[in-house]
């Protein structure tokens, strides 16, 4: 496991270009747990009529492969570790 911060956590993910990963971070809506496998850049199941993030909210938008295969919003803020490329990442 090596330790590093959320901001080099989120370039990770960034640059994983539609590559499986998964994350673990805390929901903001309940406060609990999360773990999730899932990927950036799909665009198979756009319909053109869904919410438009604010960047200013702080979410990265995912595609959740494991829980019903429906599109997610990770808070950036929350992230605990990622594990990506079969490295685990840990937020000092």
């Amino acid at each position: 496991m090596n330790y590093t911060t959320r901001d080099d956590i989120l370039l990770k993910i960034a640059a994983t270009k539609g590559k499986i990963f998964s994350v673990s971070f805390i929901k903001r809506t309940d406060g609990s747990l999360r773990r999730m496998v899932c990927r950036t850049g799909v665009t198979r199941h756009l319909k053109g009529t869904g919410k438009s993030r604010d960047p200013a909210l702080g979410l990265i938008s995912v595609f959740d492969v494991a829980r019903g295969s429906g599109y997610r919003s990770i808070p950036k803020e929350n992230i605990i570790e990622a594990t990506i490329g079969g490295q685990t990442y840990k937020v000092k």
